[in-house]
């Protein structure tokens, strides 16, 4: 990381720490880099920001190989130096939302979240009750973290739904996974993938390819442009940040970032730029 980079190491304590692989340093740091920039940039030209994390996890994580203990995307969002207005954490596990409340009441006692426990696809309604109503005299904006481990995780219809408000998203799309299960998914009677894009069509497309690419770039792509259907037209795969294992160098997933405003995709860019070292991710 460049000098002047959020710090994202933190101290251990006796709660749950799950384990991540070495590279969620490095993408814990841009993404603290990114939250940064959003909250102070919008702080003066929306009258609310809030920040909806849809996999919110304990809060802290430990790298398996340096074992080091990092912050994760809630504690991370929660220490930009003009918090949101409003924290949305939504967890299914019930035992790490726990853990993370506790950790949220030790370190920032004093700031406004909510709680939504279970598959966020099936609590879309409640992280939307919980946003503050938008309205002329009262601008609302929304950043949203969709961290799934895999695609089966995340329904591209819960994003649509959270789409009807004033959002920006960054999301991770899983690489890894379509690349060791594509033959399943290729199978019709097999909804991962559709429930991902949010169409089923996207077989005729893969078929259609003369030079099929990668599962991983196709499903991608295929993101974007169903992103880009709904007006999402900054950010996207040609901004996407490439995550790969510090072990074997194979890729896992891609940050992707998706606005419907050009300044949005400014900052996007503005992050990712230096913000790595150079070869470490990509």
């Amino acid at each position: 990381m460049r000098s002047g980079s959020p710090v994202i190491t933190t101290t251990d304590d006796t709660y749950e720490t799950p384990d991540a692989g070495n590279w969620a340093e490095d993408k814990g740091g841009l993404f603290a880099y990114y939250c940064e920039q959003f909250a102070t940039a919008m702080k003066k030209r929306w009258d609310a920001r809030v920040y909806i994390d849809l996999f919110a996890g304990a809060g802290k994580v430990r790298a398996r190989e340096t074992g080091k203990v990092l912050l994760g995307s809630p504690l991370l969002a929660l220490a930009v130096r003009y918090p949101f207005d409003k924290y949305i954490f939504c967890e299914r596990i019930k035992q790490r939302l726990e853990v993370l409340k506790r950790r949220v009441s030790d370190m920032h006692p004093t700031a406004q979240v909510a709680y939504v426990g279970g598959d966020v696809n099936e609590c879309v309604r409640e992280i939307l009750r919980e946003l503050p109503a938008h309205s002329p005299s009262y601008k609302v904006l929304g950043f949203c973290f969709a961290d799934p481990f895999r695609m089966q995780d995340l329904k591209f219809a819960t994003l649509l739904d959270l789409a009807q408000r004033y959002m920006d998203f960054l999301v991770h799309i899983p690489a890894m996974d379509p690349m060791r299960a594509w033959k399943p998914y290729l199978n019709p009677a097999n909804h991962t993938v559709d429930d991902f894009l949010g169409k089923s069509d996207w077989r005729d497309a893969w078929h259609r390819e003369s030079s099929p690419p990668r599962p991983d770039v196709f499903v991608a792509r295929a993101f974007t442009r169903r992103m880009k259907e709904i007006g999402f037209n900054y950010g996207g795969f040609d901004d996407a940040v490439l995550i790969r294992s510090t072990e074997k160098n194979l890729p896992l997933y891609r940050l992707v970032f998706f606005s419907k405003h050009q300044l949005g995709g400014r900052f996007w860019r503005q992050a990712t730029k230096g913000t790595l070292q150079q070869g470490t991710l990509f």
